[in-house]
């Protein structure tokens, strides 16, 4: 059990906090992002829609309060992260195994939501950038602790992955878990779009963010 999810020892099932609604405004994101390359895929004649509902549910996703069960909030949340992991995984391999210049549009996409949801700008102080960066990337639950910053200074963050929570969903479907971080970094660079921020990254599991 997520230790953000607990308090004073008791699991936190019996009600909904702020960070329910945090994960699921990130699962929401994603799902958006799915549902935009579905979109594309369907203007040109590739309506792989229907199978992906199939599989993996439909892409409403109805405010929280709606349809979580209260009995279980950590597995419900823990199920709507896997879900929306493998439609991603699912519909990228797919497509770029069909076309693999789609890739580029894709990218396109990610870059464009990134930018479309973007509260940040240019006075915009680095904490705050990484702030963004982490309410919108779905990394897991809380617990997984994902990633963790190593470096904090007023012109400078630099953070760390300590464990890939994608990797899993993209090898089901025979995927490149490269190609997800390839798209995940277009989405900062929309993300970032209106600040005077530089995003880069220093190897494969550190990134780092300066003005």
């Amino acid at each position: 059990m997520c230790p953000h999810l607990m308090t004073g020892g008791k699991n936190m099932s019996a009600f909904l906090g702020p960070i329910h609604f945090w994960l699921y405004d990130k699962i929401k994101i994603q799902n958006e992002i799915v549902e935009e390359i579905l979109d594309y895929a369907e203007k040109n004649n590739n309506n792989m829609r229907s199978d992906l509902y199939n599989e993996f549910g439909d892409g409403e996703l109805k405010p929280l309060r709606e349809v979580i069960d209260a009995t279980n909030i950590h597995g419900w949340l823990q199920e709507r992260v896997a879900q929306v992991e493998r439609k991603l995984a699912y519909c990228v391999t797919q497509l770029i195994k069909t076309n693999p210049n789609i890739f580029c549009v894709i990218k396109d996409i990610f870059e464009s939501k990134g930018a479309e949801i973007s509260t940040l700008d240019k006075n915009s102080s680095l904490e705050e950038i990484y702030k963004g960066i982490n309410n919108t990337l779905l990394d897991g639950m809380p617990c997984d602790r994902a990633n963790s910053v190593i470096s904090s200074k007023e012109n400078e963050i630099i953070w760390k992955r300590n464990i890939c929570l994608h990797r899993q969903y993209w090898e089901e479907f025979d995927g490149n878990i490269k190609d997800y971080y390839s798209l995940r970094d277009e989405f900062i660079k929309g993300l970032l779009s209106e600040t005077n921020a530089k995003y880069e990254k220093l190897d494969e599991e550190t990134s780092r963010i300066n003005k």
